[in-house]
């Protein structure tokens, strides 16, 4: 079972925020996604997930997780470029 105190989990969020604004900069796949074109592939992911936990695999589940949470950030981060709003504020949106 994960013990990772909250500022571990703190330091892993930060260090993966700045690996998807690294691939937005360099990465020509993730530097022309729009909302449009991620939302096919969102939906896929959203049901990778739901298999995996209709499976009840933990491993599967914190894959499908993992790509879930790449594509909060992705939008996060398109929305930050666009000056809308950040990864902060989705964050402060859901805990309101």
């Amino acid at each position: 079972m994960a013990t990772n105190s909250n500022s571990s989990a703190l330091d892993a969020l930060e260090s993966l925020m700045t690996v998807v604004r690294t691939l937005r900069q360099q990465c020509p796949w993730d530097s022309a996604q729009t909302y449009e074109s991620l939302r096919p592939n969102t939906i896929e992911e959203a049901m990778e997930l739901a298999d995996a936990l209709m499976a009840g695999d933990p491993e599967a589940i914190k894959k499908e997780l993992g790509d879930v949470l790449m594509h909060v950030l992705l939008y996060a981060c398109i929305a930050e470029e666009k000056g809308q709003f950040d990864f902060a504020d989705v964050c402060n949106a859901v805990r309101e």
